[in-house]
């Protein structure tokens, strides 16, 4: 968990992404929060928020399908499990599925943008300066 300056944990900061119309029950949306490429699915009343690119060969999750609780991804047919990420059986070197909480209030679908930027979709990335001699 990320520390705020006074030693806490950081609280939820939920951010809207779509309205509740937008994501029918069955579907997948892609989404953008804070300049990372996120995927929300829809089963009933529950709302799932997870990484757009899938993490072996970054397919475009928005266009997997959801099977029995689990996230198919559209290229190479490995599944996710939409509770906790794992990956189907028999792809060892492929990460884990990063999930976000979601949450419906009122008609918005929002996301914790603290948890996506603790945990990004395309992992922490390093800029390098060059410019200095």
């Amino acid at each position: 968990m990320t520390l705020n300056t006074t030693g806490q944990s950081a609280p939820p900061r939920y951010i809207a992404v779509a309205t509740v119309d937008t994501l029918p029950d069955g579907g997948m949306l892609r989404v953008m929060l804070e300049s990372h490429a996120l995927v929300l699915a829809r089963r009933g009343n529950a709302i799932y928020a997870f990484q757009g690119m899938c993490p072996h060969e970054k397919a475009d999750l928005s266009q997997g399908r959801i099977e029995e609780g689990r996230l198919v991804c559209p290229r190479h047919l490995a599944s996710f499990a939409l509770d906790d990420g794992a990956v189907s059986a028999g792809w060892r070197n492929v990460a884990a599925l990063k999930l976000y909480p979601a949450r419906i209030t009122g008609d918005a679908i929002e996301v914790d943008a603290n948890a996506v930027n603790r945990n990004p979709p395309g992992g922490n990335r390093q800029v390098w300066d060059l410019s200095a001699r």
